[in-house]
């Protein structure tokens, strides 16, 4: 649901928090990555997932609340394969649960 912005009332603080959970809604809607490495307290997703002009977003959205960007070799072998759609390398978030509920 859409919701109505007041422009009149309009302050900083208002446009931070609108801007805060309309990034925070991007990154819950993203695929989590299962790693055994996890920081305790917070899911990790690929930076990929979120769209190129909301990354900068993102970063500072992650960082200003106790997250991580970080990236680490992926060699998870199944079944004697290297699993698809990951790069030898990839660029992580670990974003805090805690961040992720709405005040």
């Amino acid at each position: 649901m859409a919701r109505r912005v007041d422009r009149q009332h309009e302050t900083p603080a208002t446009v931070a928090i609108a801007m805060s959970d309309d990034i925070r809604e991007l990154i819950l809607d993203l695929p989590l990555v299962d790693t055994p490495d996890r920081p305790e307290g917070t899911i990790v997703i690929r930076r990929s997932e979120v769209p190129e002009e909301r990354r900068r977003e993102a970063d500072e959205f992650v960082i200003s609340n106790g997250g991580m960007i970080g990236e680490k070799p992926i060699f998870e072998v199944i079944g004697g394969k290297t699993p698809a759609g990951g790069g030898a390398s990839e660029t992580f978030y670990a974003v805090p649960i805690a961040a992720l509920v709405a005040s």
